[in-house]
């Protein structure tokens, strides 16, 4: 470790050098794909840092996230693969609270319910194998309750529908099933048992009523658990619900203006998204005009995208006031001075204390100028000791300004040799 870096830590407190070492520690096991010691390491720190009754750093929380989420997503791919669904399918859960649109989570929650789907299936077929129609039936109806519309699961209800149409008064029966159930608001049920009354009697209009019922029922059942997705902001299960809703019930009020709404939704995020990294990477126009079209497009995220165009002034703000004072920093004093009183002029609100390095600034650049001209005078004069004296006043104001340095050598070389300080300037 540098000189400078065991000063730093020396300054700073020990909790904060710990919290480093801590972050440090974790991009370790994270380059090596440790996701979860990267994620366990932060985790016991900040365990440390809360029972101490000291607040995380923004820097750290932010690794922290950022690990527990890449942790999570990790041991679910994990356990999806170990088939262990419903303990992968937690983990999404958890990944989806922090962050509910990522992306990747999603994919993976469908490709364990597709497995779950896939499984219950394979049951199904076994129940089939046996003659246990119940059981065929109730694990073809899970596969289906897990994903909506699932082929290999509406082909094995049918083939216990075509097994139990050849029985005696089936149609009756089902339908019967199929009315009991409906008390209980068991629509998918009501459904199965209705459509297989049918296909045993297909001009009862007593089956397709029920059956209509139901799908009525599921789609606004549907319908409602999309609203609530929606009033939470959770877009993406909002628009799988409003699609199932409509499929069910295309004759639902309004649902093609819902769909659209949501996917405008979405698509505002994704611009949203896309204007953070541009803001990140100093593409200030680029982010504006992200923003610009997010806000143009949502209705329901109009207050954050107005906080990102802010941030997005705000921070623009800040690296013009950084380039600035790196002008100033580097001894160009003119440069910065023309670029802080840009700066004030575009950002009236202020960014920080550009106005008092105007000010000073402006003073530096002007007394040099006065002490430069007075410097020339003096050697238009022949006085080459006032000439140097002035030309060393302006070099304090404005360091290293146009030729200076090289005229003072020259001005000290010619008053030492004893002339007159003119000679090879005119």
């Amino acid at each position: 470790m540098s000189t400078s870096r065991l000063l730093l830590c020396a300054l700073l407190s020990l909790p904060a050098c710990g919290v480093h070492s801590a972050v440090q520690q974790s991009q370790r096991y994270t380059s090596l794909g440790e996701y979860r010691r990267a994620f366990e390491v932060l985790d016991a720190a900040r365990a440390e840092m809360l029972l101490a009754g000291d607040t995380p750093p923004a820097e750290f929380e932010a690794a922290f996230q950022a690990a527990q989420k890449r942790h999570l997503l990790e041991r679910a791919r994990w356990r999806i693969f170990s088939d262990r669904e419903d303990a992968a399918l937690a983990d999404l859960a958890a990944l989806l609270e922090l962050e509910p649109e990522h992306a990747e989570a999603a994919q993976l929650r469908d490709r364990a319910i597709y497995k779950k789907a896939v499984k219950a299936v394979q049951e199904g077929d076994e129940f089939l194998l046996r003659k246990d129609l119940q059981g065929a039936l109730a694990a073809y109806l899970r596969a289906e309750a897990l994903l909506p519309g699932f082929e290999p699961a509406v082909d094995g209800s049918e083939r216990v529908r075509v097994s139990l149409a050849g029985l005696t008064a089936r149609a009756q029966s089902q339908f019967l099933e199929a009315v009991r159930k409906l008390p209980e608001f068991r629509f998918v049920e009501v459904r199965w048992h209705s459509e297989i009354a049918l296909a045993n009697e297909p001009d009862r209009a007593d089956a397709e009523k029920l059956r209509q019922r139901a799908r009525i029922e599921i789609a606004a059942k549907a319908l409602q658990r999309g609203r609530e997705c929606l009033a939470k902001d959770h877009f993406g299960a909002a628009l799988v619900e409003f699609r199932n809703a409509r499929k069910l019930d295309p004759s639902l009020p309004g649902i093609d203006e819902q769909i659209a709404q949501v996917e405008r939704e979405l698509d505002a995020g994704v611009r949203m998204e896309k204007a953070q990294v541009a803001m990140r990477s100093g593409r200030f126009d680029l982010a504006r005009e992200h923003l610009g079209k997010a806000f143009e497009e949502s209705t329901m995220s109009r207050g954050e995208i107005s906080e990102l165009m802010l941030q997005t002034r705000r921070r623009e703000g800040e690296a013009r006031y950084q380039a600035a004072r790196d002008l100033e920093i580097l001894g160009r004093k003119s440069e910065a001075l023309a670029a802080f009183e840009a700066l004030v002029k575009e950002w009236p609100e202020g960014v920080g204390d550009e106005k008092a390095r105007v000010d000073g600034l402006r003073l530096d650049v002007e007394s040099a100028a006065r002490e430069w001209a007075a410097a020339e005078a003096a050697e238009q004069a022949g006085d080459a000791a006032a000439a140097l004296l002035h030309y060393e006043a302006a070099m304090q104001f404005y360091a290293g300004w146009r030729d200076g340095a090289a005229r003072i050598e020259r001005l000290k070389a010619a008053i030492q040799a004893g002339g007159d300080g003119d000679a090879g300037w005119r």
